[in-house]
């Protein structure tokens, strides 16, 4: 049987992480065992990340070679649609809101051409427009954050999104190095911009990556390069709440069809240098090793950023096949090693115990059971 932690609040000196082990060979077989944090992580976690070592952490890339598929056949398994909701709380202020670094320190990217090789469009912007000061406090915008962590005592950087009032779903890659090995330090900012955070920053209680990605050797493609951690909650306005309370969650669904428009947003470090969230609007079709492809000018610093199906706020009279608004149907873990190709995958989200594996949905199940919902 799967040994479940609770979600808590830590307040000793503390970073290393401990792994929870499953109580049967035969759960093995299927099961990822999560990493736990110790009592004294919320308190070490903060301590560590100091603006010097956010400016200096790197992107975890995840790199493939060859040339980038044009299939376009459909996904397998069932789709199924969870919506996300919007915040619990509209009252916010500025009480939580942190400078993190100064933007400036970090340099300039490199700008790509407008299209890539593959001849895959896409149309690329901020996804808060330069100046906005009500944007990135409104949802579902706030959903989206820069996570920062430590692989051997250095920092590393890619994105997470909201999906559960105290979950965040990324990359596998940026959790667990594909050999039974977790990261550590996991700090999320969401809605992170111009180097500021305006809901604070929120530090990890548990995380847990897909049996594919625990056992599959680091590669990419990987059919389920998908990991999920829970935050710990914080006090805001004498109350302890969770981070899904203040920026809302984004919906989820398994096994979406192909090709769809999606709306892709990471911190890439080749625009505007990481320190703020760029858009990607695409067509996804599907390619090898249960993943989609889609054309970006999007790379390193992206990985685990969401895909999102009908993201923003609807309008009125919006067409009843629109799929529920805000739908994370993958989240980013490749990019090509010839730039020039601008194209980037994720795995399609598979629904729980597909396959027989130990999947997304599973890794959903997993976090609601250890409050993380």
């Amino acid at each position: 049987m799967r040994i479940l932690q609770s979600l808590c609040l830590c307040s000793a000196s503390i970073a290393t992480l401990t792994v929870a082990t499953a109580a049967s060979a035969a759960d093995n077989q299927r099961l990822a065992p999560p990493a736990v944090a110790p009592l004294g992580t919320d308190a070490a976690v903060r301590a560590y990340w100091t603006p010097e070592r956010m400016l200096a952490a790197k992107p975890l890339d995840k790199v493939v070679s060859g040339v980038p598929s044009r299939a376009h056949h459909a996904p397998t398994g069932k789709v199924q649609i969870f919506p996300g909701a919007p915040p619990r709380i509209n009252d916010y202020d500025s009480s939580l809101e942190i400078k993190l670094y100064d933007p400036a320190l970090k340099g300039g990217g490199t700008r790509p051409p407008l299209v890539g090789t593959s001849g895959q469009p896409y149309t690329t912007n901020r996804f808060f427009p330069q100046n906005d000061k009500k944007l990135e406090k409104i949802y579902p915008y706030a959903t989206i954050g820069q996570l920062f962590f430590t692989i051997n005592g250095s920092g590393y950087v890619c994105t997470a999104s909201v999906i559960r009032w105290s979950t965040i779903a990324t990359a596998g890659h940026c959790v667990n190095d594909g050999n039974g090995n977790y990261y550590t330090n996991w700090l999320f900012v969401p809605a992170e911009n111009g180097g500021k955070g305006p809901y604070g920053s929120w530090t990890w209680a548990n995380a847990d990556t897909t049996t594919a990605w625990y056992f599959g050797g680091g590669g990419v493609p990987n059919e389920q390069d998908d990991a999920v951690i829970i935050l710990n909650q914080q006090t805001y306005k004498h109350h302890l709440h969770s981070i899904g309370d203040l920026t809302g969650d984004l919906g989820y669904e398994f096994n979406a069809p192909a090709p769809i428009a999606v709306t892709q947003v990471g911190y890439p470090c080749n625009l505007d240098s990481c320190s703020d969230p760029i858009a990607t609007y695409a067509q996804n079709h599907v390619a090898g090793t249960n993943n989609y492809e889609w054309g970006t000018a999007q790379a390193g610093g992206s990985s685990g950023g969401p895909q999102l199906q009908d993201f923003g706020q609807a309008p009125t009279g919006i067409p009843t096949e629109t799929l529920g608004g805000n739908i994370l149907v993958s989240s980013t873990s490749y990019v090509y090693n010839d730039s020039n190709y601008q194209v980037e995958g994720g795995s399609i989200l598979y629904s729980p115990g597909q396959n027989g594996e130990w999947t997304f949905g599973d890794l959903i199940n997993w976090a609601c059971g250890a409050g993380g919902c």
